[in-house]
């Protein structure tokens, strides 16, 4: 049937051509933001899961972080430390050697204690006989010790917390992340499409214009 009052063939070319369109738009959006899922409305449930993996993925990185910081600090303990060993060190064989009363002496088991303060150890002074400055050796042995022991935790607490992180991130990323290729793809579907779309709108439109002729 041919009629003047309603083009339905315009109306359902202009429908197709606005989801065409709707379509386009999504597929650049995607394209332009590298996420499959931009607003709640494209998938609310991957989206809540996807929040929650970056959610532990951010614990997981700070955790990490701070780990790294706690060895780096016990480090330069035990740094302070080795450097007050190396001057206990030199206090006995200051005290071996008959210098128990030199000025040498009493700088050394002052800068000896120095650096056992700078790892927070308290350390009595070497002294001036062989038994002070083993037991001053050993206070500093049993603290380096406990420092070796933090390291290795802070250290592996590090690495596991770094694993973690990685895991969460590729969870996150497997919801919210486009696949580019898949979207070109699409957008090469919906450009024909929409130019497909706009050719039959002006097909359905010019059929109208067929009417006039039947007037003349």
């Amino acid at each position: 049937m041919t009629s003047i009052l309603n083009n339905v063939a315009a109306l359902s070319a202009t429908r197709q051509l606005g989801i065409t369109n709707a379509g386009l738009k999504g597929t650049i959006e995607r394209l332009t933001t590298g996420r499959r899922i931009n607003r709640a409305a494209d998938d609310a449930a991957g989206l809540a899961n996807a929040t929650g993996y970056q959610l532990e993925a951010i614990y997981a990185r700070e955790t990490r972080r701070t780990n790294n910081q706690t060895f780096f600090s016990e480090q330069a303990k035990d740094g302070y430390l080795e450097e007050a060993t190396n001057l206990v060190m030199r206090a006995m064989e200051l005290v071996a050697g008959g210098n128990s009363s030199s000025s040498e002496l009493t700088s050394v088991n002052s800068l000896a204690v120095a650096a056992a303060a700078k790892a927070g150890v308290t350390l009595t002074s070497p002294g001036t006989t062989t038994a002070t400055v083993t037991t001053a050796l050993g206070t500093i042995n049993t603290n380096r010790g406990t420092i070796a022991a933090a390291m290795a935790t802070a250290s592996s607490n590090a690495n596991l917390f770094g694993i973690e992180e990685e895991n969460k991130v590729a969870q996150m990323s497997s919801i919210m992340d486009a696949d580019i290729g898949a979207e070109v793809v699409k957008l090469t579907k919906w450009q024909i499409l929409s130019q497909s779309g706009i050719s039959a709108l002006a097909q359905a439109n010019q059929s109208s214009q067929s009417v006039l002729a039947l007037l003349r």
